[in-house]
């Protein structure tokens, strides 16, 4: 497969590769451990030292969540370091291309149209169930929350992950191994910090012992808390959006149809319940925890394959 030279950083050609973005990644990707487990630390003991009681919204927080907040602080605040490191100074060098609204229209009732079929199938099997206490108004209510919530995970991940991340891969590899690895660098960014536990310590006692301990158990999340649906389902999920990046030539495209995947499980996933027959095959309202998605993404990821290779070939 011939690489895009419209997805290559530095101005350099299809045939020309550089790592120098990969080390970057890899900076920010331990930089923001360190980071995140010395803020964290600063943030927590100043919450409590303010509120010993412990009875504010921040003070009731467990420490990993103090600790996830400031990694993906420190992150964000590296980030323009590294777009400008990437030569990536605009809009139109992020990916974003004209038109915006068809393709993203296009992709969103995609992803609509996918997440639909896993409730669908799940509803036939007797996996899902329609809660009782769910309405056509409960729906109307939540119509605003997903509509923010799609657009905001889908415009902050995919000006992230495909702006920025996959094109350093695509920069420094061949596009198959480019898209595999960064899709697997996407899966095990989704595993979370582990809650460590700290009963018996004093907040004003938590120290670098127990920060070091919180990003030492990030950095091996996946390990410690393995989930092979899980890791294959979002794995998956990073090819399909970054076929949809090499395929629509246009940032937009990604975030249609990841807006319109979490629309959808935002908006509907409220009106169902897993049933007593759920398995490991349906997973559960989460979607992202059962086989059932991924067989789904993999007939995408096959039908995407094959319209990039008839995009080679002229046809």
């Amino acid at each position: 497969m011939q690489r895009d030279s419209k997805h290559i950083l530095y101005g350099l050609g299809p045939q020309s590769f550089s790592s120098k973005g990969l080390w970057l990644l890899a900076l920010l990707y331990f930089g923001s451990l360190i980071a995140g487990a010395i803020l964290s630390l600063i943030a927590f003991r100043a919450t409590h030292w303010f509120d010993p009681d412990g009875s504010s919204y921040l003070a009731s927080k467990p420490y990993s969540r103090f600790f996830d907040r400031a990694r993906w602080v420190s992150v964000l605040v590296i980030l323009p370091y590294l777009f400008a490191q990437c030569r990536i100074t605009s809009f139109r060098a992020v990916g974003f291309a004209r038109p915006a609204l068809g393709p993203f229209f296009k992709w969103f009732a995609s992803g609509v149209a996918m997440i639909a079929m896993i409730y669908g199938l799940n509803l036939l099997i007797g996996a899902f169930e329609v809660r009782q206490d769910w309405s056509p108004a409960m729906l109307l209510g939540k119509l605003d929350d997903a509509i923010l919530a799609a657009m905001l995970i889908a415009c902050l991940e995919e000006i992230v992950f495909r702006g920025l991340v996959f094109r350093m891969f695509y920069t420094a590899l061949k596009p198959v191994p480019a898209v595999l690895l960064s899709s697997l660098f996407f899966a095990l960014l989704h595993f979370k910090a582990p809650a460590i536990s700290l009963e018996g310590i004093e907040p004003s006692q938590i120290g670098l012992w127990e920060s070091g301990q919180m990003a030492w158990g990030t950095a091996i999340s996946v390990v410690i808390h393995f989930d092979l649906k899980f890791l294959l389902a979002i794995f998956l999920v990073g090819i399909v959006l970054h076929q949809v990046f090499l395929l629509g030539r246009n940032l937009w495209a990604c975030i249609g149809i990841h807006a319109g995947w979490v629309f959808t499980i935002k908006l509907l996933g409220g009106a169902f319940e897993t049933s007593e027959t759920a398995g490991a095959f349906s997973g559960t309202t989460r979607v992202a925890d059962g086989y059932w998605v991924s067989i789904a993404l993999a007939v995408f990821i096959a039908l995407f394959a094959f319209l990039q290779s008839r995009r080679r070939h002229g046809s």
